[in-house]
């Protein structure tokens, strides 16, 4: 009779236990839900015959249906994941086959995870590397959500051939981050720079030189140069409207630009304030109401950086 009473106390004790950690787990759940960003409105667009633009909050999502299925170029936010889904499968039936990320921040390659059952998602091996032994300050803009890393990776050229129609990817050098890339769609004339290229911005030089991801100011021009030469005119940025290839040149340009006249200043002794007042002030970006130390706050990413960019110019 004591063991009945003691193997009945016992069950009631592992069911209390169970149930307190259901509903701990229930509790985080829905603290995760709450605090976790609602997913913003996407559009999509027709940028020339089978190729189509998804965008809205995150990066731009390139698009290309061929016979065999569809290459998508990034994914957005995880939080973006079933409306790019439902994005694609209101421009086609056909299945999703491959993912290519430009390079890793989240804002374009955080649906990894989840498109990983669903399709190859291919990136530079840079990319990979800088996902497997993330280095601090890695800035997210949801920090906590899963990082799917890429299982195709390359050096310096990726091709993709579905039915004749070919998908091709250049690494041409650091700028952004140390695995930024091209995608090239030959038949349309047309490449996805990722975050190389901002277009749309009414006032500065928009770009962030994420330099503990490997990004490089000096090296950005030199990259861009080497993408000029593909054959092509139509230009889908990393955020902002579709360009061309006039667009970039000038884009380009005025990264050179820039880099000459902080180069200039740097060089000559100019204090780090003053370098900070030019690129607030003359370049957009902003520095007032920034924290001294890195930390995901709106428009601060390139700011907090600064003395990268100082001791790279030097």
């Amino acid at each position: 009779m004591n063991r009945r009473l003691l193997l009945a106390a016992s069950l009631v004790a592992l069911l209390a236990a169970q149930s307190a950690w259901v509903i701990s787990s229930q509790s985080a759940s829905a603290q995760a839900t709450q605090s976790a960003k609602p997913p913003g409105a996407l559009k999509a667009q027709r940028v020339q015959g089978d190729l189509h633009m998804i965008s809205g909050e995150g990066g731009n999502v390139a698009v290309y249906v061929t016979p065999d299925g569809v290459v998508l170029v990034d994914d957005m936010f995880d939080r973006n994941h079933a409306d790019i889904l439902a994005q694609v499968k209101q421009i086609t039936e056909r299945p999703l086959r491959y993912v290519i990320n430009t390079h890793q921040h989240d804002d374009h390659a955080g649906g990894d995870f989840k498109m990983l059952p669903l399709a190859e998602v291919i990136a530079h091996r840079n990319v990979y590397a800088n996902l497997k032994n993330l280095k601090r300050p890695y800035f997210e803009d949801t920090p906590g959500t899963p990082i799917g890393l890429p299982r195709v990776t390359f050096s310096d050229r990726l091709d993709v051939h579905l039915s004749g129609e070919d998908v091709e990817a250049y690494y041409f050098g650091r700028g952004h981050t140390s695995g930024d890339i091209i995608v090239y769609f030959p038949e349309y004339k047309a490449i996805h720079t990722g975050d190389l290229f901002i277009s749309g911005s009414r006032r500065g030089v928009p770009i962030y030189v994420d330099a503990v991801q490997g990004g490089s100011l000096l090296e950005w021009t030199r990259t861009l140069e080497r993408t000029l030469q593909l054959d092509f005119d139509i230009v889908i940025p990393g955020h902002g409207p579709v360009a061309t290839k006039a667009d970039l040149a000038r884009f380009n340009a005025d990264i050179a630009a820039m880099r000459t006249r902080l180069q200039s200043m740097i060089k000559g002794g100019a204090s780090r304030d003053a370098v900070v007042q030019v690129v607030e002030k003359e370049y957009g970006w902003r520095a007032t109401g920034c924290p001294p130390a890195p930390q995901m706050t709106p428009g601060c990413l390139q700011y907090q950086q600064i003395d990268s960019l100082i001791a790279e110019l030097r």
